[in-house]
């Protein structure tokens, strides 16, 4: 949530008024305070000492009273605390292995095993893990999805409380504000969006570097914006959606003509999405119906219009984010239906800030009760209902093993195997080990690739023609429900029988069908060995040009047996006498010589990619300079991979 001005950070003087911002209520005073000094003497002399003895509170009312006094006077701590054991419940209640932790398992697992892979061909034939985020795989990696969900869960919740306390004036109620920011913050894990949740920890802490920075160093803006540059830049690198948001608070302050804040947040996030784009291509499309739209759109509006005047960097940052909800539904774009999470984490929070500043029993006091009832209508539907459908088969976790076994048996690792996408998603990190997957868990890629699933044009024919596209080899078929209208009726075809079909093995919970002629991996005069997580072998039978179906990667690169970079093809020495001239200075000679095309000596090989075929894919070929085996791999080199230099094109 965007903070208001002004705050302790601006360079305004602090003030008589300034002081603490958290005010006991009469009704929080314990009896024995310090008396009214208006009226404190005259009411010891009017006291009756015959007038009976307060009554006294019982046990529970007063250890709840306690609880309540000690939260206001720690409430970071206690938020904080409470939002951990929230936290540690939703591990042993929720924590399921399906949806997107589904995902996040797969990334931290191909991390683990490959860290030094810039390439990840388990997925829609090669995905880039720095497409996913650049951060949060590696440290989902080191200390576990969950545990990553639970520690970015809790400190998102002090961070928030923090910029409650700090930043928004006069706020009468932080610990309820809190408290529902810690609500969103659980609906999150319960969705299982631990990517996205780490990511707004870092963008919470860079909004925080710059509402609350401390007022002795309020000279000091350089420091300022170097401590929040790089924690809005970590955000984006670890989520791309939060750092959008944070994106959208650094366009609120530019408005208000708020220039060095709104650098400070803006800059970092624009030059990862930059580099990691230049870096490491990706293109796909997150759809949004208008069903996705109506609710965010509708919070934005009422948390713009009910909260107070004086908090204008809530109000516009909730205008711009509704604007943007608008244009992502219209324009297709990666963003979609993620645009959406930023209400659902904060919309909350500005409306219960905002209820004591409305005239109790007002229409925008009842429009703010209202709204927010259908806040945690909206977040606890939705969260139930991502537990419900996420919720995996118990066949995934023990009844696993025969699957793998079989596919193991038949070879499937020398080609790809299509899975039949459960609703949980579940094959994307339980098979992905094993065996490269024609398919995965990124809707982008999916609806970019796979189109056929989604337009509603599947059929026999097509579905064929797809499964030869992508060299699959094997369809595995889930007996749980599948995901979606797209995997429902690639169901129904298996089930119905296909003629390219046949089944090879089966059991309770999964069908193995092999594909009559399958497309091979690599062609012509090639033969696949193995085709793994981390990098393909192949043996190929004659010099010349090979095509591997794999989709482009700048990072492909020829590797030894250890897995290191071999060299790329080496312009010859005559070539380089040639480019260098004769010495002679005959300026029509050297003229000449420009005209000459550059020889190399290719020894180890270099790849190369393909024009754009009819579907809009760009294969890979390999350009062997002699028979025997090669390894593809993608190590983070510099310079990346193992292309062939133009003259041998």
């Amino acid at each position: 949530m965007a903070t208001a001005e002004p705050t302790r950070a601006d360079d305004a003087d602090p003030g008589p008024g300034s002081g603490p911002r958290i005010h006991a209520s009469e009704a929080d005073r314990p009896p024995g305070g310090t008396p009214d000094p208006e009226h404190g003497s005259e009411a010891a002399s009017d006291a009756d000492p015959a007038a009976p003895a307060p009554t006294r509170i019982s046990r529970p009312k007063a250890a709840v009273l306690a609880v309540r006094a000690r939260m206001l006077r720690h409430p970071v701590l206690s938020v904080t605390a409470l939002a951990g054991a929230l936290h540690i419940v939703w591990f042993f209640t929720f924590a399921n292995s399906g949806g997107d932790l589904a995902a996040q398992d797969a990334w931290a697992e191909f991390v683990g095993r490959h860290p030094d892979s810039a390439y990840n061909l388990a997925w829609y034939g090669g995905m880039h893990p720095v497409s996913y985020s650049m951060v949060s795989p590696y440290l989902m990696s080191l200390l576990g999805v969950r545990t990553t969900m639970m520690l970015a869960g809790t400190a998102s919740a002090a961070l928030l409380t923090m910029l409650l306390i700090r930043s928004l004036p006069g706020l009468r109620n932080p610990l309820w504000a809190a408290l529902a920011g810690v609500f969103g913050l659980l609906g999150n894990a319960a969705s299982g969006r631990v990517t996205f949740g780490l990511g707004m920890m870092f963008g919470l802490a860079a909004v925080a570097v710059v509402f609350c920075w401390p007022y002795r160093w309020r000279y000091k803006r350089w420091a300022k914006a170097l401590c929040a540059a790089p924690l809005a830049a970590l955000a984006t690198m670890s989520s791309p959606v939060a750092g959008l948001f944070v994106g959208l608070v650094a366009v609120a302050l530019f408005l208000q003509k708020r220039r060095p804040g709104a650098w400070a947040l803006g800059l970092g996030p624009t030059a990862v999405v930059a580099v990691s784009a230049w870096m490491f291509p990706f293109a796909g499309t997150q759809p949004m119906g208008f069903g996705s739209v109506v609710l965010p759109l509708v919070f934005s509006v009422l948390v713009a219009v009910l909260v107070p005047r004086e908090w204008l960097t809530v109000r516009i940052t909730a205008a711009v984010y509704g604007l943007g909800v608008v244009l992502v539904w219209l324009v297709s774009s990666q963003i979609g239906s993620n645009m959406t999470r930023l209400a659902m984490l904060f919309a909350g929070v500005a409306l219960v800030a905002a209820l004591p500043f409305a005239v109790p029993r007002s229409r925008k006091w009842y429009a703010i009760v209202v709204a927010f009832v259908g806040f945690v209508g909206w977040i606890g539907f939705k969260s139930v209902d991502d537990v419900v459908h996420t919720t995996p088969a118990a066949s995934w976790a023990r009844e696993l093993a025969p699957l793998v076994n079989e596919l193991q048996e038949v070879g499937a690792e020398r080609g790809r195997v299509e899975v039949v996408p459960a609703r949980s998603h579940r094959e994307a990190s339980a098979l992905a080990p094993y065996v490269n997957l024609a398919r995965g868990w990124n809707r982008q890629a999916d609806m970019e690739r796979n189109p056929l699933f989604y337009d509603d044009t599947l059929n026999s024919a097509n579905y064929h023609e797809w499964l030869k596209r992508w060299a699959v080899h094997f369809v595995v078929l889930p007996k749980d429900e599948p995901d979606g209208d797209g995997g429902q009726r690639e169901r129904e075809l298996v089930q119905r029988g296909l003629p390219y079909l046949k089944q090879v093995w089966g059991d309770a919970n999964w069908q193995l069908f092999e594909v009559s002629e399958p497309t091979p991996l690599a062609e012509p005069n090639t033969v696949v060995e193995r085709a793994e997580q981390g990098g393909m072998t192949m043996r190929v039978e004659k010099a010349g040009r090979v095509l591997v179906r794999i989709p482009y990667s700048p990072w492909l690169s020829i590797v030894d047996a250890e897995g290191n970079k071999l060299q790329p093809p080496q312009e010859t020495e005559e070539s380089k006498e040639r480019s260098d001239g004769d010495g002679s200075g005959n300026v029509e000679d050297a003229a000449d010589t420009e005209d000459v095309p550059k020889t190399y000596d290719n020894v180890n090989g270099c790849l190369m990619e393909t024009e754009e075929d009819a579907n809009g894919d760009k294969w890979t070929v390999l350009l062997a300079p002699k028979p025997g085996t090669y390894r593809l791999a993608a190590p983070y080199t510099v310079p990346r991979g193992t292309p062939c230099p133009d003259e041998l094109r």
